[in-house]
C-alpha cells in the first residue's frame, strides 16, 4: 500500500457557531476525533466566532468575519482559501462555497429544504430554505465526495436530485462521551433542581411540526389516568413551534406536562438517566440523535419508526407509527407497568448505542478527505 503524503486539510467550521442542535454536536464531536487521529496531516479550521479560538490546539485556527453567512461562505472563505491553498477541504454543513477551487468533501444532514411526501410542511425559515434550495444542488455536483449522516438521507439525496447513490457515503453520528450512565446521586440532584417529584417520560428536542409533539401529548393524555407519571419536555426554540396547550387543557393534565426549556448538557444527561423512558415521536429525521443519546445513558426508548429512525434504534426500542397515538399510549402503559421490560430495553439500548462511534466516523471522514485530495 502506498502511504498517503502529508496533506493540508482545511475545515469550514462555521457550524460550530450555531446556538444549539444536532449539526453543531455532530461537527464538534467529529472534528475532535478527526484531530485526535494519528496522521501526518496538518489542519486549518476557519471559524466565524472568535470565542472558539483555542478550542482545537492541534489545528491552526483562523477567524473570518462577515455580516451574514452568505458572505462568509461565498466571499470571505473562498478568498482566504485562495491565499492558504489547502489540499482538500471539508464543508460539514450542506453547502460548498461557490468560489472554492479546492477539492471538497461535503456533508449533508437532511433534505427538508425541499418538498417531500413524508413531511410536506416547511421546516425552516424562508431565507434558509431558499438559500439551501439554491446552493445544495450545485454543491452536490461540485463535491469530490459526499457524506450523508444516514442511509435515509442518502436515499433522499438521490430521490430529490438524481445523484447516483454510489457517489454518497454514510458517516453516522454517535452519542458524545458526555452521554453515559452517571451516579444516581448526581442525577437525583438535577431532578430535584427542576422539581421533578414524580416518575416521568421524557422528550428532548425542538417543538416544530415534524417533531410531532402533539401526538406525544395526545398519547400521554390517553394513558395518564393509568399512570402516576409526568411528561417532561426540554426544547430549544426552532423556526416554528407547534402549540399543544389545547390538548393539555382537554385532558386536564395542566400540572403533569412540564416544559423545562433549553437545559445545559450535564442536566440533559441527568434527565436521560432519571427518565422512566425517552419518547421520540418525530415524523422526519435526517438521523435523530436524541434516542441514541438516551440509550447511551441506559434510558429505555420509545420511538416512531419514521424515516431514518429505524437505523438509529434498530431492535432496541418500542416503535410506533408517527400517526398512531393509541399504540404510543399502550407503549407508555407497558413501560410504566413492567420493570422487566424497562430493564430489557435499557440493556438493548446500551448495546445499540455502542454500535455508533465518532472515532470510527472520523476514520471514515479522513479516508474521504485523503481520496478527494487525490
Amino acid at each position: 500500500m502506498i502511504a498517503t503524503p502529508p496533506l493540508h486539510i482545511a475545515i469550514s467550521a462555521r457550524a460550530l457557531s450555531l446556538p444549539f442542535g444536532g449539526v453543531r454536536e455532530y461537527v464538534g464531536a467529529l472534528l475532535r476525533e478527526l484531530l485526535a487521529l494519528d496522521t501526518p496531516h496538518r489542519f486549518t479550521l476557519y471559524y466565524a466566532d472568535p470565542a472558539l479560538v483555542g478550542s482545537h490546539p492541534r489545528a491552526t485556527e483562523v477567524v473570518l468575519r462577515a455580516p451574514h453567512k452568505f458572505f462568509w461562505d461565498h466571499t470571505v472563505l473562498p478568498l482566504r482559501l485562495h491565499s492558504d491553498r489547502p489540499d482538500v477541504l471539508w464543508f460539514p454543513h450542506n453547502v460548498i462555497s461557490v468560489g472554492c477551487q479546492v477539492p471538497a468533501v461535503l456533508t449533508i444532514y437532511d433534505m427538508l429544504y425541499f418538498r417531500m411526501p413524508e413531511f410536506p410542511q416547511r421546516e425552516y425559515a424562508w431565507p434558509d430554505t431558499l438559500y439551501m434550495r439554491a446552493f445544495i444542488p450545485p454543491s452536490l455536483r461540485k463535491a469530490r465526495s459526499i457524506a450523508a449522516i444516514s442511509q435515509w438521507t442518502a436515499h433522499d439525496i438521490t430521490r430529490l436530485t438524481g445523484l447516483p447513490r454510489e457517489r454518497i457515503s454514510v458517516i453516522y453520528p454517535a452519542p458524545g462521551p458526555a452521554y453515559r450512565q452517571i451516579a444516581t446521586a448526581d442525577s437525583l440532584a438535577v431532578r430535584a433542581t427542576y422539581g421533578l417529584a414524580r416518575p416521568f417520560f421524557f422528550y428532548a428536542g425542538i417543538l416544530s411540526a415534524r417533531k410531532n409533539v402533539r401526538l406525544l401529548v395526545e398519547a400521554f393524555g390517553q394513558a395518564c389516568n393509568d399512570l402516576p407519571h409526568d411528561l417532561v419536555l426540554t426544547a430549544g426554540n426552532g423556526f416554528t413551534e407547534t402549540p399543544y396547550a389545547d390538548l393539555v387543557a382537554s385532558y386536564g393534565i395542566e400540572g403533569r406536562v412540564r416544559r423545562l426549556g433549553l437545559v445545559p448538557k450535564e442536566d440533559l444527561v441527568a434527565l436521560y438517566n432519571q427518565a422512566e423512558a425517552f419518547v421520540f415521536p418525530s415524523r422526519y429525521e435526517g438521523f435523530g440523535i436524541p434516542p441514541l443519546e438516551a440509550m447511551a445513558c441506559g434510558c429505555p426508548v420509545i420511538s416512531s419508526n419514521a424515516t431514518s429512525l429505524a437505523e438509529v434504534v434498530g431492535d432496541a426500542a418500542l416503535t410506533f407509527s408517527p400517526d398512531d397515538a393509541g399504540t404510543l399510549a399502550r407503549h407508555l402503559r407497558a413501560v410504566a407497568g413492567d420493570q422487566g421490560l424497562r430493564e430489557r430495553l435499557a440493556r438493548a439500548g446500551l448495546a445499540q448505542a455502542q454500535q455508533f462511534s465518532y472515532a470510527h466516523s472520523a476514520r471514515q471522514l479522513l479516508a474521504l478527505l485523503e481520496a478527494a485530495a487525490g
